[in-house]
């Protein structure tokens, strides 16, 4: 009998298949904090685990260990380096949230370009003056460059493009021939890409080489009526540097899932600013997206119990090289 815990509570599909096999047994955990985790731990198999940050030391003390599987795709929260030199699989549910957050990317964009949120302010007001000045603008015709051309960026990409968008993709493995396909154009580097693009949206991994990717040189870079979208990670941007850039017109708006803090503190600037949209981390959190989520997160430890666990669904695959 295998035993998997499950750190948080997820759509109940994910928890039925774990339910409905035999050689199963599930636990449910919620609202504990890590001592309490760590009483739980010590004849698991297989751990699903969505927002709690999973230590290395908390990991060591469960020996039997053969798979974490994160209900989602980033694995910032995770010890990889260390799972993996125990050669335990860190498995992703790959996909599963893509068009969510790629279709909330696309929804920021326009709320901005369009100031949904001002005008609906207005309208409930019966302010009927703001509609004489023209203050929004169309898509057709602007540029995005999309940093991150991974399996958010091939969605986003090509809705763009349906709006008439010029697409620059940057992506350190840069598909060219999907590229192409999708009538985009390449930019090798991003940085001196930002003075071309009326908007930047960021679909990378938090990792070193990407936390503060956006700071106030970067921000420095971009035109005055540009707007930045990050869907991705908190850590990428300064927001501090943000904040100032949005006050001063430097940029004229931005769109974020994601913070540095979360939940975000109540001093961060950004949540006074009129000019930004913000949303608690919850771009995957569609109907379609959090079911499929947690069917792949579960399934991902039952393919691995059954030996079946593909590298595509992995965050560290190099440990199927491993004698």
């Amino acid at each position: 009998m295998k035993k998997v815990l499950v750190i948080e509570s997820m759509h109940e599909a994910g928890m039925d298949l774990l339910r409905n096999r035999p050689d199963v047994e599930m636990e449910l955990v919620e609202n504990m904090p890590p001592e309490a985790v760590r009483e739980r731990i010590a004849d698991v198999n297989g751990i699903a685990v969505r927002t709690m940050v999973l230590t290395e030391d908390l990991l060591k003390d469960a020996p039997h260990l053969e798979v974490v599987s994160r209900h989602g795709v980033g694995c910032d929260s995770i010890p990889v380096d260390y799972l993996t030199s125990r050669g335990i699989p860190v498995a992703i549910a790959a996909g599963a949230n893509s068009r969510a957050v790629a279709e909330h990317a696309m929804m920021m964009m326009l709320n901005l370009s369009k100031r949904a949120a001002f005008f609906d302010t207005a309208t409930r007001k019966i302010d009927w003056s703001v509609r004489s000045k023209p203050t929004t603008w169309e898509l057709e015709g602007k540029t995005i460059l999309i940093i991150g051309f991974g399996r958010i960026g091939r969605l986003l990409a090509p809705l763009c493009r349906a709006f008439g968008m010029r697409v620059l993709l940057c992506d350190i493995a840069l598909d060219e021939a999907l590229a192409d396909s999708m009538g985009c154009e390449r930019a090798d580097d991003y940085r001196a890409a930002l003075g071309e693009a009326d908007v930047v949206s960021l679909h990378v991994p938090l990792d070193a080489s990407t936390r503060g990717m956006i700071g106030a040189d970067e921000l420095n870079l971009m035109k005055s009526n540009s707007l930045l979208l990050n869907c991705a990670r908190g850590g990428m941007v300064d927001e501090i540097a943000l904040a100032a850039a949005l006050r001063d017109g430097k940029i004229a708006g931005a769109g974020l899932d994601v913070f540095e803090q979360e939940p975000v503190g109540p001093g961060n600037p950004l949540l006074d600013l009129p000019n930004v949209i913000l949303s608690p981390h919850s771009a995957a959190m569609t109907h379609e997206g959090a079911r499929l989520m947690a069917e792949m997160t579960a399934q991902n430890i039952l393919d691995c119990f059954d030996s079946k666990l593909t590298a595509d669904r992995m965050f560290n695959p190099e440990i199927l090289n491993k004698t």
